[in-house]
């Protein structure tokens, strides 16, 4: 399965394996390990946590190494399956609980794991966003949480435009262009708990750049669509629930790396008549906004 414009490879789950491979990506390897004390071995541990339906913490060997090559990380989803890797290698060392099943691990995976591993290593920037293509360039969906984005995605999938994000989204600069680059090949329009949803065909394959971010704000159902441009701090501002981890560490990289994204990137505001009968207009608008010829 590609993710993340890596090959993702579950060697020990052969129900997972869809065969969707390319020779030119590289590979993140997942192996199953019978040691039950796979989490324990690090060294520095959190509380549990809320998280996607359950309770999971966080660990490392040293707290002041957590951003160096070599330092191990680890989640612990209680009571499930347990995960830990290397900063800077592509290997996940997996333990399951009897209760986990191949669909539990790889949502898991998808959903929270190779996202923070990526995202620790620098390797992108993480956005819980949505985010489709309109003319073979990306546009951003960024809301706070019920916020609209799963919506107003489908309604855009259902269009036939292609998929880029139905939750996370990497993000790395090339040339003083940023580029979107897709994240898995799944769709749920509906939240539903510890799910990925239904495989969607139409997904991007090849990272594309970012055309512009919007900003969706709930309106009265009977309110006009309207758009208009952010400026100033208040971009910053609009991405600042978009950001998938917030470790402390990790501020001053993540708030540079965002600082120079909106500084390149347009942020506009959408106005969303919350009525999902009013969806056309909402697609319309941003289609005509964008100077879309796809329809």
């Amino acid at each position: 399965m590609i993710a993340f414009d890596f090959n993702i490879c579950f060697k020990d789950e052969p129900s997972l394996d869809d065969g969707l491979y390319r020779k030119s990506k590289e590979d993140i390897s997942l192996f199953k390990s019978d040691d039950t004390t796979l989490f324990e071995q690090l060294t520095v541990r959190s509380e549990y946590r809320p998280l996607s339906g359950r309770e999971a913490r966080y660990g490392a060997m040293q707290v002041y190494a957590a951003c160096e090559t070599g330092c191990r990380w680890g989640v612990d989803v209680k009571g499930l399956v347990q995960f830990v890797w290397t900063r800077g290698e592509h290997t996940l060392h997996y333990h399951t609980e009897e209760t986990c099943t191949p669909e539990l691990l790889q949502f898991w995976t998808l959903h929270t794991i190779i996202p923070m591993m990526l995202s620790l290593d620098q390797t992108y920037s993480i956005l819980h966003v949505g985010a489709v293509t309109i003319d073979d360039k990306a546009i951003i969906f960024s809301a706070d949480s019920f916020g609209g984005k799963s919506t107003l995605t489908d309604y855009f999938l259902r269009k036939g435009h292609r998929l880029l994000s139905d939750d996370t989204l990497g993000v790395y600069e090339d040339d003083n262009r940023f580029l979107a680059v897709a994240s898995y090949p799944f769709h749920r329009p509906f939240r539903s708990a510890e799910s990925l949803g239904y495989k969607v065909s139409e997904v991007v394959e090849t990272p594309k750049v970012i055309k512009a971010v919007y900003l969706l704000v709930r309106a009265d159902a009977k309110s006009a669509v309207s758009i208009s441009k952010i400026q100033g701090v208040e971009k910053y501002k609009a991405l600042h629930f978009s950001t998938f981890i917030d470790f402390d560490f990790l501020k001053k990289s993540t708030f540079s790396q965002m600082s120079a994204f909106v500084n390149v990137t347009p942020v506009y505001r959408v106005m969303v008549p919350w009525d999902t009968e009013r969806l056309e207009a909402v697609y319309e608008s941003i289609c005509e906004h964008s100077g879309s010829t796809e329809r």
